[in-house]
Parts: structure tokens; sequence; C-alpha cells
């Protein structure tokens, strides 16, 4: 009876145990396809907020470059203006232009070296801003580690899980401190105990060698009563073998029956201890999806703008998301845009610095003209006075000759014909009336030296007066070629 109560009680036990069993792996499998679910919920949040970082950073990375072409732009504008200014004045006045020139040239030159000082700046506070990034995030990496965090991307560790995992860290070490402490504590009453147990066995090995010796000595009784205890132990052997049958249907029934016990008390903890599992699974579950859901939130206002409010919707949320990327796109060909704008400048501005540096150097080429021009000038002029020098002499020479005629022809008789005639008729007809008195006077004898003398003067003063206008009409012919 005792026997089939043992199988009763250990089919029950066994029917109780696989429908635990089956309890547990339904759980178990629930619990997977959370877990699962939520991976994919935590691996779906962190995509969209790496790529609405990363299009928040395109965005900004977009934004710099247009402001830094769109300033770009408007310095080639001024530096244009400013050259074609500078080209206009140049046309103008030359010297105003060469200062122009040289000032432009001076604030280029300090611009530019303001801006390659700021640009030198600039690389150099990205560059600590980027190992001051890479240090925080290797800080955080360390610390993660250090800490035992499994995260998927340390570049996204916030510092409240730090915290938190460090606080959890900190309690756990207290924890541990504690059953650490209970265990040295158990662990020196075990050694007590090892300690007592020892000199126990050690006492019981002492007792057993007397004992030997104690049975050495007995042994020869024992040989001399074994005859008759032969009968004795035939009989005790078969009770023995019907006690031995007995006890190890006992021990058997016994261990059976603690087996089961432990089994019981093993998977009831082992349901508790599920219970427990699955109620902080859903405690975790509820905090993740509020964590989803403030994920949603803050990615929804991250996303908005004082012109566009976007729900906490995950639908919402990607039509943001290929809104911004199509104003990315948007933004890139604009860029290109302005690209090409810039470079078209560029030409231009080329353009504009090669017409400039011709119109320089027709500038000097025309410089150097008039400077050879003021030195013909210059020559002209000294022979323009040299000329008016030998005109004065000359009209000198001619008043003087023709006081010279004047009083020649009133002494000739000839004071009528002199004043309706010029200078060379006069000359001429002074000759002919001085032959007409050579002739008078080759028929008065009488006056034949007053005749060869008024002669001769007549003929030096017709040589001085064909001289004088040979020398001025070379001098103007001269300073004719000199102006050609």
């Amino acid at each position: 009876m005792e026997h089939e109560d043992d199988l009763d009680i250990a089919t029950t036990l066994r029917s109780e145990i696989a429908v635990l069993q089956f309890t547990r792996d339904r759980l178990q499998n629930e619990l997977e396809e959370m877990k699962n679910a939520m991976a994919l919920r935590d691996q779906r949040c962190l995509e969209l907020k790496v790529e609405a970082d990363q299009l928040r950073e395109q965005a900004a990375r977009q934004n710099s470059t247009i402001s830094s072409l769109r300033k770009r732009i408007c310095d080639l504008e001024e530096r244009e203006r400013n050259l074609i200014i500078s080209q206009t004045r140049h046309e103008s006045t030359i010297e105003a232009a060469q200062k122009d020139l040289r000032y432009n040239e001076e604030k280029n030159l300090e611009l530019e070296s303001k801006i390659r000082r700021l640009e030198f700046e600039v690389n150099s506070n990205e560059q600590k801003k980027e190992t001051l990034k890479m240090q925080f995030q290797d800080f955080v990496r360390r610390l993660s580690i250090a800490l035992g965090a499994d995260f998927a991307d340390y570049a996204h560790v916030s510092l409240e899980l730090l915290i938190q995992k460090a606080s959890e860290l900190i309690q756990e070490t207290a924890r541990l401190k504690n059953q650490v402490l209970s265990m040295r504590e158990t662990i020196n009453s075990m050694e007590l105990d090892i300690k007592t147990s020892r000199e126990n066995f050690e006492r019981c090995l002492a007792e057993k060698e007397s004992f030997q010796r104690q049975c050495s000595a007995q042994n020869f009784e024992i040989d001399k009563l074994r005859q008759e205890k032969e009968s004795a132990e035939i009989e005790h052997r078969v009770m023995e073998r019907e006690m031995n049958e007995l006890r190890n249907r006992f021990a058997l029934s016994s261990r059976n029956l603690d087996n089961a016990s432990e089994n019981i008390v093993q998977h009831e903890n082992l349901i508790c201890k599920m219970r427990d599992e699955i109620k902080a699974k859903d405690e975790r579950m509820q905090r993740l999806s509020a964590d989803h859901k403030h994920s949603l939130e803050t990615l929804a206002i991250l996303l908005s703008n004082p012109s566009r409010y976007v729900d906490s919707l995950e639908a919402s949320i990607k039509e943001r998301i290929h809104e911004i990327l199509n104003e990315n796109n948007e933004k890139t060909s604009e860029l290109e845009r302005l690209r090409d704008k810039l470079n078209s400048e560029s030409q231009q501005l080329s353009r504009q610095a090669l017409l400039y540096e011709q119109a320089t150097a027709k500038i000097r080429c025309l410089e150097d003209e008039k400077n050879r021009f003021e030195v013909l000038l210059r020559k002209a002029d000294a022979d323009i006075n040299a000329y008016d020098l030998s005109r004065e002499a000359l009209s000198r020479d001619k008043s003087i000759m023709m006081n010279f005629l004047d009083r020649l022809a009133k002494a000739l008789n000839l004071e009528e014909i002199s004043n309706d005639v010029g200078v060379d008729l006069q000359t001429e007809t002074l000759l002919l009336r001085a032959e007409q008195l050579a002739r008078l006077e080759n028929e008065k004898l009488a006056d034949k030296v007053t005749f060869n003398y008024l002669i001769k003067i007549v003929n030096q003063s017709c040589f001085l007066l064909c001289t004088m206008l040979n020398l001025s009409i070379f001098s103007i012919l001269n300073g004719v070629v000199s102006n050609l």
C-alpha cells in the first residue's frame, strides 16, 4: 500500500511538473517574443535618432557652407566693384588709380591675412572640438565598459543612463559587500565547525585504533566463538537479508519522496522566480514603452520648427524626415548652383583682373609715351624759344637794314618808290638805281669814288640779308622736323 501511495504521489508530482514545465516554456516563449519586439523597437528608435542627428548635422554643414559661399560671393562682388571703380578711376586719372590700387591691394592683403588667420583659428577650434569630442566619447565608452553597460552605439550614450548604471552598480556592490560579510561569517562558522569536526574525527580515529586493538585482542575469542555463532549467523543473515530488503524499499520510497519534495520546492521557487521575472519584464516593458513614447516625443520636438509642428507618431516623424531629406536635396542643389555661380564669378573676376592688368600695362605705355612727348615738348619749347630769339634778332637786323635802305633810298632819291614796294623789290630797285648811278658816274668821272663805295655797301647789305633769311628758314625747318 505504501508503495502504491508513493507511485500515486510520484505520478501526480510528475503531472504537476509537466504542467509547470509547459507553463514555463510558454512564458519563456512569450518573454523571448517580447524581448525581440522591444529589441526591434529600440533598434528602430536608435536608427531614427541616428538619421535625425545625421540630417541635422548635414543641414548645419550645408547651411554653414552656403553662408560661407554667400559671404565669399559678396566679398568677390565687392572686390569686383572695387576693381571696376578703380579701373574707371584709372581711366579718368592715373594718379588716383594708382593710389586706389595700392589701397585696394593693401586692403585685400589685410583681408586675406585676416581670413587666413580666422580660417586657421576656425580649423584649430574645430580640431580642438573634435579632440574633446573624441576624448569625451572615449571617456564615456571606457566608463560604460567599466560599468559593464551593453550599448549598441557609444556615440549616443546619455549621461543619465551612465549615472543610473553607476548607482545600480553602487547598490549592487553594497549588496555584494553585505553578502560577502554574511558569507565571511558563515565561512568563519563553517571553519569552526570544520575544526570541531576535525577534532571529532581525530578522536574517532583514536577510538578506532583503540577499538581495532581491542578487536585484535578479541579476535581470538571471536574465532573460538565463530563455530558457535555459525548457526546464529545463518539465521542472522536471513534476518539481515529481509531487513535489508525492507530497508532498501524504505530508502527507495523515502528517496523518491525526498526527490519529489525537492523537485516541488525547486519548481515552486522557479515559479516564484519566473513570476518575479515576468513582473520585472512587465515593468521593464512599461518603462521601455514610456521611454519609446518619450523618445518619439523628443524626436518630434527636435524635428518640429515654428512653421511646422510634428506629432509624436512614427508616421509623422518619418514624413518629417522625408521632408528634411527633400530640403537637404534642395539645399545640395542650391549649393551646387552657388558653386557654379562662384566659379563663373571667379572666372569673371579673373577676366576683370586680366583686363585690369592690360589696362595697367596700357597706362604704363601711355605714361612712357607721355614722358617721351613731354621730353619732345620741352625740346620743341627750347627750339621755339631759340627761334623767337633768332626772329627777334632778325627783326632787329631787318629794322636796321630797313633804316639803312630808307636812308639809302633818300640818298638815292627813291623815297616814293620805297614806300610802295617791298623789301626784295626795294633791294632790286636800289640795285637798278645803283647801276643807273654807275652809268651816270661813268659819265661823270668826278663822282667815281662815291659810286664804288655805295656799290660795296649795297652788296654787303644784300649778302647779310640773304644769309639772315637762310638762317631763319633753316631754323624754322629744324623746329618743324624736331616737332614731327
